[in-house]
């Protein structure tokens, strides 16, 4: 039976869960329809791997295997998260809605547990009998506060950052099982916990890889709440262990520092404007940056992209030293206060645990905020405490003082949660994003290019677009890495607009800047190919075969520029094998029937196109292929059947519109113009004669 303490626990935990689920779903509802942005493309939209077509155990097991480009689905990739993204495509495609409402429900449950983790904390030791009575009214400030904070809308409102909050959920899952196991007697329970513990770490790692640090969190939540620290040994063990790990990074930034020992296992900088010691240098900044922001979360300081002025030196710019000493302090603090304030201490202290990984060695960019959703969890414990007791002491000694500071808080977190619907209209639409972040970061080349991005592929705005890539280009000196796309993006605007020799002259400029880029060549070669330069257009494309010769876009252009020398037996082969790479690849599957018609196998070639159109019903290049098959067959039953299919599509000027442009589209196998046009000719007067006598036979179609 439950006891009136029971009682009281549950109807207090029901009431946080709902409040929570009401706080959260009211400040996020205005994302429900929010646009895609930047890396959710590569990550989720383009990500073949994740558009399963049925929850059979291989499709499942392909999630697993989702990393994006520049080698897609070739390493097991942060499961858990591409697993969820792969049941959201099967059940609603790109439909945005299904994904931020999964979104903000983690976030939610996130928030939830953490509740539940402060609240058992004060049943630890160190904390048992100090805050008694205050336990559920700290918990819930924390908890609210963490959640409403306008700085976690770049975890829940930008979708693929699904992967840093389902790792953060996991975490705090885990340490709240580890609580619970540590204050808890039965040892069948605890095993229990401690198997839930355990997967719970398993599956933040597999959720995103900055986790690893869980194990070294445990110990800080066993050192600071539950060893006593009154003890010289426990405080020699640990402040052994810290100043040891202090002196071992101390050594390793010296070597790296003095002697210039190679750190080129570690990958990224040589896309990066900075070097890893630049970033080491710069980190500390951006650390006390994302502190600003946490506890001054105004949307004006919110943004996709920040102006850091990379650190040169500990005096280039002048504020890296005293931001170093800044760090240096509060760490000091956090481990001088665990005996006397652990509350402080542990908030500090897993704060930079768990920037350890995003903000010290890795090539990573500079500065993210979603980078802070797992480190603040427990930033606003101690502002919780310091907030009740300053209620509780001013409620017996001053009544105004206890009511301005009742108001404050009131004010704290309605501000909080406007901050964080106002902050999440930006994410509304592409455009309205890459503005917002344009107009905080004028000196940052990334809001430019996507900018422009948006303006030329969601827009067709194509002068605007190039307009932002110039400007983009003066700031990208640089970064090889974003210039070249930004060479890459201009080059695609003239490609588009049918002037090759312009976009030639891009594509090649991004080779010149980065001749390890693929993509230019390709493209360069597709150019070529439309100016009928067969012979150049295949020496760009054996250069990058030789570097990936299993890439099916290069072998289905090369197999293409065969075909259209009309050297059919040499184009079958890399059709072939595009094929076997990826039997879904629609252009190959073209070609190859169109090959085998070329060269009079017109069984072969119309199984192929059959099998083409089952899987592409709406494809017109496809239908066309099986009309000229059929009519070269003299099977003028189905050559009538597949147009009929073919008016179903598209309406006749579309249709005259496509045929017209066949003589000149050079990325198109050669159908035969005067035959295709003669047979639907022929058909369309005959469809507009039973249409005068009878009315349209397709209308029930």
């Amino acid at each position: 039976m439950l006891n009136d303490d029971n009682i009281h626990s549950v109807q207090g935990n029901s009431f946080t869960f709902f409040l929570l689920f009401c706080l959260i779903f009211i400040i996020y509802s205005n994302t429900f329809n929010a646009s895609w942005h930047f890396d959710d493309y590569e990550n989720i939209t383009r990500n073949p791997n994740l558009h399963i077509k049925d929850l059979n155990p291989d499709s499942i097991l392909k999630t697993f295997f989702a990393n994006p480009p520049p080698d897609p689905g070739t390493k097991l990739y942060r499961p858990i998260p591409c697993l969820t993204f792969a049941l959201n495509w099967y059940y609603g495609k790109d439909n945005v809605i299904s994904y931020h409402i999964f979104n903000i429900f983690i976030h939610f449950f996130t928030a939830f547990i953490l509740f539940l983790t402060i609240l058992n904390l004060f049943k630890s030791p160190n904390l048992n009998a100090k805050y008694q009575g205050n336990e559920y009214f700290i918990s819930l400030l924390t908890a609210v506060l963490w959640a409403l904070n306008p700085i976690q809308t770049q975890a829940v409102t930008y979708i693929v950052q699904r992967m840093a909050s389902m790792a953060a959920m996991f975490y705090i899952i885990g340490i709240y099982f580890y609580v619970k196991a540590r204050i808890n007697n039965s040892r069948s329970t605890r095993v229990f916990l401690y198997t839930g513990c355990f997967l719970g770490f398993v599956f933040a790692l597999g959720s995103k890889e900055n986790t690893v640090t869980f194990p070294l969190a445990l110990v800080l939540v066993e050192v600071i709440f539950f060893q006593d620290l009154s003890r010289s040994r426990t405080r020699r063990l640990f402040f052994g262990a810290t100043v040891g790990g202090g002196v071992f990074v101390i050594i390793l930034g010296s070597l790296f520092l003095l002697y210039e020992v190679d750190f080129s296992f570690l990958k990224g900088y040589e896309i990066r404007p900075f070097t890893l010691w630049q970033r080491l240098m710069t980190e500390p900044t951006v650390l006390i940056f994302y502190i600003t922001q946490i506890f001054y979360p105004v949307p004006t300081r919110l943004s996709m992209d920040h102006d850091v002025a990379v650190s040169t030196s500990l005096l280039e710019p002048w504020t890296t030293l005293p931001c170093m000493l800044i760090i240096f302090l509060l760490i000091s603090l956090g481990l001088l206060q665990m005996r006397k304030r652990p509350i402080l201490s542990f908030a500090i202290l897993f704060f930079f645990l768990n920037h350890v990984i995003e903000s010290t060695i890795i090539g990573l960019e500079l500065v993210f905020e979603h980078r802070n959703y797992l480190p603040s969890l427990f930033l606003f414990f101690p502002v919780s405490v310091a907030l009740k007791w300053l209620l509780g002491h001013y409620h017996k000694t001053k009544a105004f003082m206890h009511s301005i500071l009742v108001s404050f808080v009131i004010l704290l977190l309605i501000g909080f949660g406007i901050g964080t619907y106002i902050r999440n209209i930006a994410w509304a639409t592409e455009k309205s994003f890459w503005e917002d972040a344009m107009e905080k970061a004028p000196e940052s080349q990334r809001p430019l290019h996507n900018l422009a991005w948006v303006y030329s592929e969601r827009m067709g705005r194509y002068d605007k677009a190039l307009q932002l890539y110039e400007k983009s280009l003066k700031l990208s000196e640089h970064r090889t890495y974003h210039k070249c796309m930004t060479l890459n993006n201009m080059a695609n605007i003239y490609y588009q607009r049918g002037n090759y020799k312009k976009a030639i002259e891009f594509w090649e400029a991004a080779v010149g800047t980065c001749p390890e880029y693929e993509t230019p060549h390709y493209r360069i070669a597709l150019s070529l190919t439309r100016l009928g330069k067969w012979e150049k257009a295949l020496a760009h494309l054996e250069e990058i075969i030789l570097k990936r010769p299993g890439f099916c876009d290069y072998l289905n252009l090369k197999g293409f520029i065969l075909l259209k020398q009309k050297r059919f037996d040499e184009a079958l082969p890399y059709f072939r094998k595009c094929l076997k790479l990826n039997p879904d690849y629609k252009k190959a599957m073209i070609n190859m029937g169109a090959s085998f018609c070329l060269v009079g196998e017109y069984n072969r070639a119309e199984w192929f196109l059959r099998v083409t159109s089952s899987r592409f019903p709406k494809d017109v290049l496809t239908l066309l292929w099986l009309i000229e098959v059929n009519l070269r067959t003299d099977d003028k039953e189905d050559a009538d059947r597949y147009m009929d299919k073919l008016f179903a599509l598209v309406n006749v000027n579309e249709l005259v519109s496509t045929l017209k442009k066949f003589p000149e589209n050079e990325n198109m196998a050669p159908v035969s113009q005067d035959l295709l046009n003669q047979a639907i000719a022929g058909r369309l007067t005959l469809r507009a004669e039973m249409i005068a006598r009878l009315g349209d036979p397709l209308s029930d179609q």
